[in-house]
């Protein structure tokens, strides 16, 4: 929930071109069936993007990967690899990252450090990879 007492949720995803109010009513079948209670559902506000995958994600898609800590420079910091979870997981990695501007120690935080590296095939993946959303909506629906 956020300060207006709206729910922010995420996780709902598409084929190329059909993001925005296209998932209106995907997103409203679906927190339907997770909460029956809920009744009409509506939107302040819906959008859609990509998402940053993490090779061990690509890799094993039933066990989910786990996003990433990095260093920019000496003051900049930076968290990739969210897996399609970033709604959930920004909240809380961008509380745990802001410890470190605090003066905690990088080992004291939640997730290690690593540097980024450039993904090999990143260019074939990027166009192929909507098309495994018909296996990661199968593992979503075993979750619910």
């Amino acid at each position: 929930w956020d300060a207006r007492n709206r729910l922010v949720t995420g996780g709902a995803a598409m084929f190329p071109g059909a993001g925005g109010g296209n998932l209106k009513p995907y997103l409203a079948d679906r927190l339907r069936k997770l909460w029956p209670q809920i009744g009409d559902v509506e939107f302040d506000y819906v959008w859609s993007g990509y998402v940053g995958m993490t090779p061990d994600n690509l890799l094993k898609p039933q066990v989910a990967g786990f996003p990433r800590f990095h260093r920019l420079g000496p003051n900049g910091y930076a968290w990739a690899g969210c897996n399609g979870r970033a709604v959930a997981l920004s909240i809380s990695l961008g509380r745990e990252l802001a410890k470190i501007t605090q003066g905690v120690p990088e080992s004291e935080l939640g997730l290690p450090f690593s540097e980024p590296t450039p993904q090999p095939f990143q260019p074939i993946l990027r166009r192929i990879a909507p098309f495994a959303l018909p296996l990661y909506r199968r593992l979503d629906a075993q979750e619910i």
